[in-house]
């Protein structure tokens, strides 16, 4: 420290060092003095002229140009706004409104795209995101930005020289003044204030250091342990925001959120005093948020427009039924209002106990490591040694099993290529049971992730997800108020109704891209508000059993499924068929219709078995056997509000009156 303190002891030598950056960068160093003409004019004084761009050894897709930083597309607006990025200001700014972000976001996600391995960019996108008010995105990008810091920092980091090229980048835009008092306030402090720590890394450039220790990591840990915060994710919340106050102890805005943070946990600990605290270990780590169609979403289909293609997909698995537009009620609010959404009707008259569908998904996922299932279809195996094991196939590469030829070569068409040999049978495996749904929809986040890579599809995009409504509720105009106060989770003003926590919505997401081997960075389509959709449809729809093999408890869900055509029935407690999963997905016409309970505690059927040409196809989402208020407490999660079909309302009716 002391000989570091001795090299920049006066401004003359923070210059040399700051010429030597400069020369590292390639850069003319006769440049850095000149000022230009535009820049003398005016108002009389000579600006100092920013470094020419003249040999900067990126690549030619990161080439900063006149009007920005490393895109030809970037305006200067964005180029402005990138490079003013301050720990003294504090973010998001409340004088932005929600239309600019939203235009902010656009001109973004374009630049990230040439300059993945940016910093700044992930620290800015986050700031808008909670603008905007997704603290759940806004999560995944200062994530994103907090593992490239890291990566800069460790030459032996995968993409430690990317993100020190992307840094240059930005730096190299600074006002040179600005990049001179930064270094002579680190000498004059004795890096010490600001939450810069006493120990520079002399493998790296002077001013990437101070600039990523003074600005841009100090706002990304204030962001992210602020968006925890309001995703009420407060066990990793107050763990950040300790590893942040461990490198910037005295700054207060990381002193609030923890407090914060605290008082929360307080609260629902019916504790009034927030130094009695359960350990952290205890602390709740997941909440609720926004589940919707976000504004930027171009990948949502038309679903009405799209019926023929859907129908075609239909007659794949039932040549008895097919998807028509249907009016349901908007069960997200309080409002009598409808929506136009898909349902499956008969073709024909269909008698009782007659099957209409056969559907195999390969969207499947399994929670239990040992279980004897196959990888596929999650069908049950032969027993080794039967005579049905013949049929059953051994991948050579990986050893994992498929019940037929049929799984293997579908699988290998579809998802198996992207996990082969991959180390990803351990993921979300035998979890205890309160987190055993958390896993399944994880999971199969996991396969349609291999099935996006395996296919060079877009995920959203999958026909085995793609037609699925997610139960999204009604979009907002970009300008609504989204929260009161950003350092209170019940503060926020719009629906939030999907299941959130940092773990499974986003570390263990790319978590698991990374074992794929697929870069996180320069994969955009491969994003926590992907993630989210894709939970969204799956939490909706995805049918879930108990496997319970090998002599052993049963612990479920342990197995899990989305069937693209099956799900688009809808729900009734009165339903019309029946169905099971166990390999493929079937339904059958009920042959005898549920009960319902009357005022006088009796119970009538008051439909009949079979189901007439031009009716609704009626599916169950819950346990049609239980009282109408636990019906609807266990269907809420699929459908987004209150069941509303005539047998809840009719022995809702009963019970009041």
């Amino acid at each position: 420290m002391d000989e570091y303190k001795m090299s920049i002891a006066n401004v003359d030598n923070a210059l040399n060092r700051l010429n030597q950056t400069l020369a590292a960068y390639k850069l003319s160093a006769s440049s850095a003095t000149k000022p230009s003409s535009s820049q003398s004019e005016g108002n009389g004084k000579t600006a100092i002229a920013e470094p020419s761009l003249t040999g900067v050894s990126v690549s030619d897709s990161a080439l900063p140009t006149p009007n920005g930083l490393g895109s030809s597309n970037l305006s200067a607006e964005l180029s402005r706004l990138l490079i003013s990025l301050r720990s003294t200001t504090q973010y998001p700014e409340n004088n932005v409104n929600n239309s600019t972000r939203l235009e902010r976001l656009d001109e973004a996600f374009q630049y990230v795209v040439d300059n993945p391995y940016s910093i700044p960019i992930h620290v800015f996108i986050a700031v808008q995101f909670l603008g905007l008010g997704y603290p759940d995105l806004a999560a995944g990008s200062a994530y994103k930005a907090l593992l490239l810091s890291d990566a800069l920092e460790d030459d032996a980091e995968e993409y430690h020289d990317k993100a020190c090229e992307s840094m240059k980048i930005v730096i190299q835009k600074l006002p040179l003044e600005e990049r001179i008092k930064i270094i002579r306030q680190a000498m004059d402090a004795g890096v010490e204030s600001g939450g810069v720590t006493a120990e520079l890394d002399p493998t790296l450039d002077i001013e990437i250091t101070l600039w990523l220790k003074v600005h841009y990591r100090l706002i990304l840990y204030r962001i992210l342990t602020r968006s925890l915060l309001l995703c009420s994710c407060f066990r990793t919340g107050y763990s950040y925001a300790q590893q942040s106050l461990a490198l910037y102890q005295d700054d207060p805005e990381l002193l609030q959120i923890r407090n914060h943070i605290c008082s929360e946990v307080a609260r629902l600990d019916g504790n009034s005093n927030s130094q009695n605290l359960p350990p952290p270990s205890e602390w709740p780590d997941s909440g609720f948020v926004r589940r919707e169609l976000y504004h930027w979403n171009e990948r949502e289909p038309d679903r009405i427009a799209d019926l023929e293609r859907i129908n075609m997909l239909m007659g794949d698995v039932s040549d008895k039924l097919e998807v028509r537009a249907v009016d349901l009620p908007d069960l997200t609010g309080d409002s009598e209002e409808t929506v136009t959404q898909l349902g499956v009707f008969a073709k024909v008259d269909i008698q009782p106990g007659e099957i209409i569908l056969n559907e195999t998904s390969l969207l499947t996922a399994n929670n239990k490591l040992q279980d004897a299932l196959c990888d596929a279809c999650s069908g049950d195996l032969p027993e080794v040694g039967s005579p049905e094991w013949e049929k059953a196939v051994v991948c050579e590469e990986c050893e994992v099993v498929f019940c037929s030829d049929w799984c293997f070569e579908h699988a290998r068409d579809s998802y198996h290529p992207a996990l082969c040999d991959k180390d990803v049978d351990s993921i979300a495996k035998d979890v205890p049971p309160a987190q055993a749904a958390d896993s399944l929809y994880s999971l199969l986040l996991l396969r349609a992730l291999a099935m996006a890579e395996t296919q060079e599809w877009h995920p959203l995009e999958l026909l085995d997800v793609r037609y699925i409504w997610g139960d999204f509720s009604p979009s907002i105009a970009p300008d609504t108020p989204t929260y009161r106060d950003l350092n209170s989770p019940s503060s926020c003003l719009v629906p939030r109704t999907l299941p959130f926590s940092f773990e499974y919505n986003v570390r263990l997401p790319f978590h698991m891209l990374e074992k794929m081997d697929v870069d996180i960075f320069t994969n955009p389509q491969y994003d926590v508000w992907v993630f989210n959709t894709l939970y969204a449809k799956f939490r909706g729809t995805a049918s879930a059993r108990l496997s319970g093999l090998g002599g052993r408890a049963i612990r479920g869900p342990e197995v899990s499924a989305v069937h693209p055509m099956w799900c688009l029935a809808n729900h009734s407690c009165d339903p019309n068929v029946s169905w099971e999963w166990g390999g493929a997905m079937k339904f059958w016409a009920k042959e005898e219709r549920v009960a319902w309970m009357g005022r006088d505690g009796k119970k009538v059927v008051k439909s009949q078995a079979g189901i007439q040409k031009d009716e609704e196809i009626m599916n169950h989402y819950c346990d049609v056997d239980l009282p109408v208020k636990e019906r609807r407490e266990w269907a809420r999660g699929a459908l987004g509000g209150d069941c509303s079909c005539a047998r809840c309302v009719f022995e809702a009716d009963a019970e009041t009156n």
